[in-house]
């Protein structure tokens, strides 16, 4: 889909969010044989400028960089309707029907909070103001998958990324 869309003067721009670096996410890009560039935002600057609580996203720009488009979270390239969407605003600069809603949700300064303290060098404090975070908004995928990377990095950056122990923490409330 790429290679078509390079034809049509389209372009992507990945932006993996990872808090411990570009190190981290390299590898999944270099292995996927990605032709596109993947940028790492380690600040959580988009989820603060767009209010996303999950990824992955999906933001449609034309030409004249007007956001045409906009789904925070669940937006599937592997899906036949999300293909479809896509194709069709590089044809035609159009998107038919709505953007999904973007949410910030109500632990955001949880997530903005656990950040600097991260970076300060205190992970502990980090998870804890974390595990508050997750406690009030659960459905803030970002914060709980930086939680998760920090405690358990095995299960993210040690090959493939481990869903089956992901979907385990969920049903154990974690």
């Amino acid at each position: 889909m790429y290679a078509d869309m390079k034809s049509k003067n389209a372009d992507i721009l990945s932006i993996a969010v990872d808090l411990q670096g570009p190190d981290k996410s390299r590898p999944y890009h270099e292995e996927a044989g990605a032709e596109f560039t993947t940028v790492v935002d380690e600040e959580n600057a988009l989820a603060r400028t767009f209010g996303y609580r999950a990824i992955p996203n999906g933001i449609l720009i034309d030409e004249e960089g007007n956001i045409q488009f906009q789904q925070y979270g669940g937006f599937d390239i592997k899906k036949d309707e999300t293909q479809g969407l896509v194709s069709a605003f590089i044809s035609s600069g159009q998107v038919a029907g709505e953007s999904p809603e973007s949410v910030g949700g109500p632990a955001s300064d949880h997530f903005e909070r656990g950040l600097a303290l991260y970076q300060e060098g205190d992970d502990e404090g980090a998870l804890a103001i974390w595990r508050e975070g997750i406690a009030i908004d659960p459905e803030n995928w970002n914060m709980r998958k930086q939680l998760w990377a920090v405690e358990n990095p095995d299960k993210f950056y040690s090959g493939k990324v481990d869903y089956t122990w992901q979907r385990e923490q969920v049903e154990q409330g974690k």
